[in-house]
């Protein structure tokens, strides 16, 4: 399993005019499905008045990514397809594109639109950037105070960045965003150098015990 992924650097937009229709790629880094729902949203409800927002995304690596997309009324096949395309192409993940077009009167046909929608996204994509990131997974470990410093080493070791201690009665709440492909690593280190002492869950609602390698 490998934690290396592409996406986008920075959110983008670009306009294209194909024939007497005006169309605009929207490009945003999205690392949850909750974020690309929000962003297609935000930029449908700015370009309400166009006759279309299609859109593509995919969040996530391999068999557990989330992958989507729609044409919004558009002939079948034709807008969202050809967008995630572009995506898959590109080599990226946790990304999002909303391809909106403005009819200008003329049909462009099916080759037409496939064509117009899949240069839209590229153009999109391509003014966003790339920029290379690791994969990782939130995870809080709970532990008495004796064992905070084993905690805290077993994560740098990993490379994990920790974005929370609080400090409770019975100890401490470390909360940390971990390499995804080091995840099962990291919680059988733990259960050695804690002697199965340490709480790990995945997140503070999933509620996923990873305590004692189950």
């Amino acid at each position: 399993m490998t934690d290396a992924f592409w996406t986008v650097a920075k959110e983008a937009r670009v306009k294209i005019p194909v024939g007497a229709c005006r169309f605009i790629a929207s490009v945003a880094r999205t690392d949850t499905e909750e974020e690309a729902k929000a962003f297609i949203a935000r930029v449908s409800a700015e370009f309400h008045d166009a006759t279309h927002n299609a859109f593509a995304y995919k969040i996530g690596l391999g068999d557990a990514a989330v992958v989507r997309q729609n044409d919004d009324a558009e002939p079948q096949g034709t807008a969202g397809q050809p967008m995630l395309q572009a995506i898959e192409k590109a080599g990226l993940t946790n990304v999002a594109v909303v391809g909106t077009r403005y009819f200008g009167g003329v049909k462009l046909g099916i080759g037409g639109l496939v064509r117009a929608y899949r240069s839209c996204a590229e153009a999109g994509l391509a003014a966003a950037g790339r920029v290379q990131e690791i994969m990782r997974e939130k995870i809080v470990v709970e532990i008495t105070y004796e064992l905070l410093g084993t905690v805290l080493h077993e994560l740098a070791a990993c490379r994990s960045v920790v974005s929370a201690v609080d400090y409770t009665p019975e100890g401490a709440r470390v909360t940390a965003l971990v390499p995804a492909a080091s995840l099962q690593s990291l919680q059988d280190q733990l259960k050695e150098s804690t002697s199965g002492k340490a709480v790990l869950q995945l997140g503070h609602t999933n509620g996923k015990s990873l305590q004692g390698g189950e």
